[in-house]
């Protein structure tokens, strides 16, 4: 228990040390339609409506072109699928130990979208290091990760679709 308490407090200063450089970096804001989505979800949000269908609809990309990654407690008994990862994916100071992760931040996708239900160290870590031209997500303590916040303190997915397909209205990439 000591020891998962450190590896947090290691992980937890790495990631300030992230994001103090990614603040400084200029954002390459384009004004290109948005084609390509990543998206990062719990587990517990896949027994609700559909969101990629959700996003298929609103923001009018295909569903071969959204790609969803989805957190998950960790279970030394369960079988994980092949878009899904748990908090022993990552390694100390952040780094990511599996190909898929390293490819998901590497992916030149247009719009990345963290629906997660809470503050999630891990998907801040994905979220810090991708590759996305535009990022959204909910309103959280540190919203310097995201082009766009939405505040909503239910954290509801459908919100926080509807607000995006509007603000990307308005920003010409929709």
């Amino acid at each position: 228990m000591i020891f998962q308490k450190f590896k947090k407090y290691w992980f937890q200063k790495q990631l300030q040390k992230e994001l103090e450089i990614y603040v400084e970096l200029p954002r390459n804001l384009t004004e290109d339609p948005i084609q390509k989505i990543a998206v990062l979800v719990d587990e517990v949000q896949l027994s609700t409506p559909s969101i990629q269908m959700d996003l298929e609809e609103k923001l009018h990309v295909s569903s071969r072109d959204i790609e969803v990654l989805v957190f998950c407690p960790f279970d030394k008994k369960r079988t994980y699928l092949e878009n899904e990862i748990t908090k022993k994916d990552f390694g100390w100071s952040g780094s990511l130990k599996l190909n898929k992760l390293k490819e998901f931040v590497k992916s030149d996708c247009d719009l990345l979208i963290n629906y997660g239900l809470e503050e999630n160290l891990y998907w801040k870590v994905i979220t810090l290091r991708s590759q996305s031209k535009f990022k959204i997500g909910f309103s959280s303590n540190d919203n310097r990760l995201y082009d766009l916040s939405v505040s909503d303190s239910k954290r509801n997915t459908t919100v926080l679709t509807r607000e995006a397909e509007k603000y990307l209205k308005i920003l010409k990439k929709i």
